[in-house]
This record gives structure tokens, C-alpha cells and sequence, in this order.
């Protein structure tokens, strides 16, 4: 699989973004508007969307299985905190971690403890950071080949399945929806 793909897929592309920028004008105008050729532009994207979800699992799923015989190199914490968001009216924290490490000649930073940090319980991602913050020497797990992707904790976690289970279910309900399987009027 082609590197400049799964950057996009996954969201470590200014590509990605722009897509996303896009989608969010594109659905509500469709939603809002009698333009057919628009909720088609719409249903076709939110298809694209479901499908980088679900890659997005199988790609993370990959990296978090290969992640713990990665080689791995000395970081230095730059910085470290908490972080929270709501989702579906429940408190979300994670760590926030800025790390610095040297792989050759080239300076790379870190900011994931593992695959899925985001706990439903502050004091869990409260824990994350002062086993980081307690680490000596503190280590970070970087990708072969592209170092940017790095990992403080390696190893596989649910997250991975739930983005393969929400993608497979975005893409099936978008294209049923745009072949008038599913009517929504």
C-alpha cells in the first residue's frame, strides 16, 4: 500500500483535512437544499468517509500489532497534560504528551502514549501521565521507514475494532442510502 495513501486514509495528510472541511459544507447544503446531484455529492463522500474509517482500523490495527518489536529510541518529555472533550454528552480524557527523540540525523516528536488514549475516567489518563512522567529512560516505539509514527505504549487496543465496525457500517448505510435502498422522506 502506497505510503502518500495511508497518510491520507489514516489523517496524517493536509489532504485528509481538506476532505473533511469539505464534507462538513457539502452534507448539511445537501440535507438543506433540493439539489439531487448534491446529496449524490454527499452520499458519495460520506461512502469515501466510511471507507477511511474503516482503513484508518485496519491500518492502526497493523501498526499496533508490529508496534511492540518496533526499535525503539531515548526521548526527552517536552511536555505532558491532560486533555478532555464531550461526546454524546460524556467526558472523555487523554493525555497530552510532547516528546522529542533522534533517529540518525533527523529530530522527530511524539505525542501518542498508545493507539487509543482516551479514558471515560480522569484518574486512568491521570495515571498515563505519571507512569510517563516516571519513566527512566523514557522510550518511544517508532515505525520502520517512517518514524513519525511513534508510540510511548505499544500494543493493540479496542479502538481499532471500533473504527472497523463504525467505517463497515458508515460505508454500507451511505451506499444503500445513495442507491435509494434506505429513504430517509
Amino acid at each position: 500500500m502506497s505510503s502518500s495513501f495511508v497518510k491520507i486514509v489514516t489523517g496524517r495528510s493536509v489532504y485528509s483535512i481538506s476532505f473533511l472541511l469539505i464534507f462538513m459544507l457539502v452534507a448539511p447544503l445537501a440535507f438543506f437544499t433540493e439539489y439531487e446531484w448534491l446529496d449524490s455529492v454527499a452520499w458519495c463522500m460520506a461512502t469515501i468517509l466510511g471507507f477511511f474509517i474503516f482503513a484508518t482500523g485496519v491500518i492502526t490495527l497493523k501498526e499496533a500489532k508490529d508496534s511492540p518489536t518496533w526499535p525503539k529510541a531515548e526521548a526527552r518529555l517536552i511536555s505532558s497534560s491532560l486533555t478532555w472533550h464531550t461526546s454524546n454528552g460524556s467526558k472523555r480524557y487523554a493525555p497530552k504528551i510532547h516528546c522529542q527523540f533522534r533517529v540518525g540525523e533527523q529530530d522527530y516528536s511524539g505525542t501518542e502514549y498508545d493507539f487509543s488514549a482516551s479514558y471515560t475516567k480522569k484518574s486512568e489518563a491521570e495515571e498515563k501521565l505519571k507512569l510517563v512522567k516516571a519513566m527512566q529512560p523514557f522510550w518511544v516505539f517508532y515505525k520502520p521507514g517512517d518514524p513519525s509514527v511513534n508510540v510511548i505504549q505499544p500494543g493493540i487496543h479496542s479502538v481499532h475494532f471500533a473504527r472497523m465496525v463504525i467505517g463497515a457500517v458508515g460505508t454500507v448505510v451511505s451506499i444503500l442510502s445513495w442507491a435509494g435502498v434506505i429513504k430517509y422522506f
